[in-house]
C-alpha cells in the first residue's frame, strides 16, 4: 500500500513487542492527515522515535528510523526512501 508518506511510522505497542529502545526526539514535528488537520495523538506533534535500525525487505538491507504514533490497524509504515 502506498500511503504517500515521507517518513516511517511504527505503532509503539510494536517497538514494546519487539523490546526496542525508544527516545524523545530532538527536532519534534506536526503531522498532519490528509485532510490538513493535525492526527489526532500527543496534540499532533510526533515526539518518540526508534534510532537507526537495519530492516530487510526482499534480500536488501536498509538502515532507517521510525516515529512513534498510533497507527490504526497498520504497525508499521514505510515512507519514501
Amino acid at each position: 500500500m502506498d500511503s504517500k508518506t515521507t517518513k516511517n511510522h511504527i505503532l509503539l505497542e510494536a517497538v514494546k513487542q519487539l523490546k526496542m529502545t525508544y527516545q524523545q526526539k530532538k527536532y519534534l514535528y506536526p503531522l498532519n492527515i490528509i485532510s490538513g488537520d493535525l492526527i489526532n495523538y500527543k496534540g499532533g506533534i510526533i515526539n518518540l522515535e526508534i534510532g537507526l535500525i537495519i530492516i530487510r525487505i526482499k534480500g536488501k538491507e536498509i538502515t532507517i528510523n521510525f516515529n512513534i504514533l498510533l497507527l490504526g490497524n497498520n504497525k508499521t509504515v514505510l515512507g519514501m526512501p
